[in-house]
């Protein structure tokens, strides 16, 4: 099957490409010229700076991949046109028009309540999908309206004010959307501790009145992830801004130059940058506001439905479509690290290793694993290279 890439955006200018299916792809743009235009234009002329930050990004790097009426809406209401706007908008010309007007609801989600839970993101763990099918559902109008919104979000301009705007006009068809980690905007605030936003920030580090505002008395849960499985996911990910680009290791997929390097960073003092994603998964564990229940990550998206089904938040439910992931280097995995690089791993992130150990029994810090519930999250020839994988003792 051949994928197209559309964007979606997880740090401030920072388009990520998603895999998207070619009999998707016009499906979504359709909703995104939508529900961007009618989300810019609710922000009105305040909105104006915002509008011309999210422009930018539409048009740069993946802008070329989007379909060019989106683009060309939203140019139009940044330049405050909002009449030749409204007009593209109630009318629309041509494929993503047509498609709009025929299609049917395409969200699976239904009223539902949160069943007393709510997330701590731990970059990199697939919290921007749990994210966006709390807030959106599933279907492709939800990834379409996911896409959008992230894209205003993410505008170095936006404010709270203007970031809730769009939140609430864009979940207001949804009846009991549930606003997690970075789809809600009290959490765009940056840390005065490690300097990440405070969707990215350990909830031991946040303002105390912003912590109880957002935890409450809500079970807090968390998806916990093998560290050597992660760290390779940074690397196939190759974003600058999330995770860290390695371009001389990447061209070769050198997935073991790149995590060493990445250990050897973070052992010099490079403690939270690019997202805070090097941050030991452990410290989103610690209190105050600690996660209360960790979600298997190896067996993801089974883990978090069984959670989401136990407590009775019975329309919070991941299908393998909505799940956003990596796509670089598809045949890099753990076995891949020499023992000297899985050294430095566990030197850095024992209190994982042993978390891991504790909440799910994974003891064995010499296993090799992957995500066989997550597309391209395992090599293919991953019986060919099983065999001569490392085991470190």
């Amino acid at each position: 099957t051949r994928f197209w890439q559309c964007c979606w955006f997880v740090g401030p200018c920072a388009a990520k490409p998603v895999l998207i299916r070619p009999n998707l792809l016009a499906h979504i743009e359709a909703m995104a010229l939508r529900f961007l235009t009618t989300s810019l234009l609710a922000l009105g002329a305040s909105g104006t700076p915002l509008c011309a930050s999210s422009g930018a990004m539409l048009t740069s790097r993946h802008g070329k991949e989007l379909n060019l009426e989106l683009v060309a809406t939203a140019k139009a209401v940044c330049e405050e046109d909002a009449g030749v706007a409204l007009q593209m908008l109630q009318t629309g010309t041509g494929r993503a028009h047509a498609i709009f007007a025929t299609s049917t609801a395409a969200t699976t989600k239904a009223s539902a309540p949160d069943g007393g839970l709510v997330l701590s993101h731990i970059p990199y763990n697939f919290g921007h999908t749990v994210e966006k099918v709390a807030a959106y559902g599933t279907g492709n109008q939800a990834m379409a309206i996911y896409v959008s919104a992230q894209a205003i979000l993410n505008a170095p301009a936006a404010s709270t004010e203007s970031r809730w705007a769009v939140v609430n006009k864009t979940t207001r068809s949804f009846n009991d959307s549930i606003v997690w980690g970075h789809m809600n905007p009290d959490l765009f605030a940056l840390s005065n501790v490690t300097g990440c936003p405070l969707y990215y920030t350990p909830g031991k580090y946040w303002p105390t009145e912003v912590a109880e505002a957002y935890f409450g008395d809500k079970t807090i849960f968390g998806m916990l992830r093998d560290p050597f499985e992660r760290l390779v996911a940074l690397f196939r990910g190759n974003f600058a801004e999330y995770g860290g680009s390695y371009p001389e290791f990447f061209a070769t997929c050198d997935v073991n130059g790149a995590v060493r390097q990445m250990m050897t960073n973070y052992l010099a003092g490079d403690t939270y940058s690019v997202g805070c994603t090097f941050v030991p998964q452990s410290e989103y564990f610690d209190a105050p506001f600690g996660i209360d229940i960790a979600v298997d990550n190896r067996l993801f998206p089974d883990s978090a439905n069984k959670l989401f089904t136990e407590r009775g938040a019975n329309n919070l439910f991941v299908n393998t479509e909505d799940i956003l992931h990596v796509t670089g280097c598809v045949n890099s995995w753990a076995g891949d690290l020499d023992c000297e690089t899985k050294a430095l791993v566990k030197q850095v992130y024992a209190r994982d290793f042993e978390l891991l150990c504790e909440k799910f029994g994974y003891c064995d810090q010499s296993e090799n694993t992957c995500i066989k519930g997550v597309p391209q999250m395992c090599p293919q020839n991953l019986t060919a290279k099983a065999p001569t994988a490392t085991h470190c003792v």
